[in-house]
């Protein structure tokens, strides 16, 4: 599904928007099936529960299914028109299941700034890195949903809006919202959730973690290798014709990333 100026007006207006039946229904199944293969359903798990309930797998993965759902452009041309750039970086992504923790304490209320940027919350939206969280398989009221405070109620808990939502759902906000998981209260079942961050690229000050120190990681190398300029200029690379490529550069960028002019795009 394509996003529309009504989302974006809506993303506008409460700094989030919710999105159901986002991706085909094939490419949704696609995406919980992978998400199972890491992140095993409760009831493999329940004998043996994993710490603080929770299991997490962070870019860049080795199903590679994963670091090209990154690549999105729908959903990248969104954040090029919130962010009001289109030079736009990928910043973060992992995935996370939740599982059954009743007597668990609620989480509180926080923004994503404090580990995001090295600037303080602003109101213009520019300085807000824009979160994506896709839920592959139906969440309900038991199952650890998101809760939400929509822009103009700062942190009135009162104002929350509580992500129970269908499968195939997703939700794309401003990181300086309030926000935080619920507990998950049922005793059965599991949340999953796939996270990708953007931000401007020209933003220095930003970045929920570096990704500059995995130029050797094997994942990182396999996936790089096979994008076109256009994609790998999202996670940081010079563009063609930067003074930077020479036959001897091209050469070892060759070597550590195979593919890398397959298409041409940095002949000499």
């Amino acid at each position: 599904m394509k996003l529309t100026d009504d989302h974006f007006r809506t993303f506008l207006d409460q700094g989030f928007v919710v999105v159901e039946d986002f991706y085909p229904e094939e490419r949704r199944a696609e995406i919980a099936e992978g998400l199972r293969r890491t992140h095993p359903p409760w009831e493999a798990l329940a004998d043996d529960p994993p710490e603080n309930r929770l299991l997490r797998d962070d870019f860049p993965y080795a199903d590679m299914l994963f670091n090209e759902f990154i690549i999105d452009w729908d959903l990248i041309e969104f954040v090029q028109r919130a962010l009001d750039t289109e030079e736009i970086h990928f910043r973060y992504a992992h995935n996370w299941a939740r599982y059954p923790d009743p007597g668990a304490e609620q989480r509180p209320l926080h923004i994503d700034n404090g580990n995001n940027s090295l600037l303080p919350p602003n109101s213009d939206v520019r300085y807000g890195q824009i979160s994506t969280w896709y839920f592959p398989e139906a969440v309900d009221e038991n199952q650890a949903p998101m809760r939400i405070v929509p822009k103009a109620h700062g942190k009135d808990l009162s104002k929350q809006v509580l992500l129970t939502v269908p499968a195939g759902t997703i939700m794309i906000f401003n990181a300086h919202l309030w926000h935080s998981a619920t507990v998950f209260k049922g005793s059965e079942g599991q949340r999953y959730s796939a996270t990708r961050i953007y931000g401007r690229a020209d933003h220095y000050w930003e970045g929920v973690s570096s990704f500059t120190n995995l130029g050797m990681n094997e994942h990182f190398r396999a996936f790089i290798g096979r994008l076109p300029a256009r994609e790998r200029a999202l996670f940081r690379f010079p563009p063609p014709g930067h003074e930077y490529y020479t036959r001897e550069t091209l050469a070892r960028l060759e070597e550590q990333y195979p593919g890398w002019n397959a298409r041409g795009e940095y002949d000499l």
